[in-house]
């Protein structure tokens, strides 16, 4: 039963995480509103999974699995949206910093 609630909860979760995802793009919202909004859909995860009786270590990886799908979708529509007029590429770290800088905001 454990494993059944737990793969509902990432799936649906990672439905979310693309959701916003996508959402963030439509309306253009600003990262300061997306990423965290990444966070409380991986917290709220992991608080659910935690009421289910679910070990802390299992609840802890969905919630890590869910940021770091918000992560990788981030990058890749940051690694993009190059348009090819500057002479410098986009840059992965660079990416992957702002998310985690945001992803630490409260």
């Amino acid at each position: 039963m454990e494993k059944e609630i737990i793969k509902i909860i990432e799936e649906f979760g990672l439905a979310l995480v693309e959701r916003q995802h996508q959402y963030s793009r439509d309306e253009t919202i600003d990262d300061l509103e997306h990423i965290p909004a990444i966070k409380r859909i991986a917290e709220t995860a992991y608080q659910y999974l935690k009421t289910k009786g679910v070990s802390l270590e299992k609840s802890a990886k969905v919630k890590k699995d869910l940021i770091n799908h918000g992560r990788e979708l981030y990058i890749a529509d940051w690694m993009t949206h190059f348009d090819g007029e500057d002479d410098e590429l986009p840059d992965e770290e660079e990416a992957r910093r702002t998310f985690n800088q945001y992803l630490k905001r409260k």
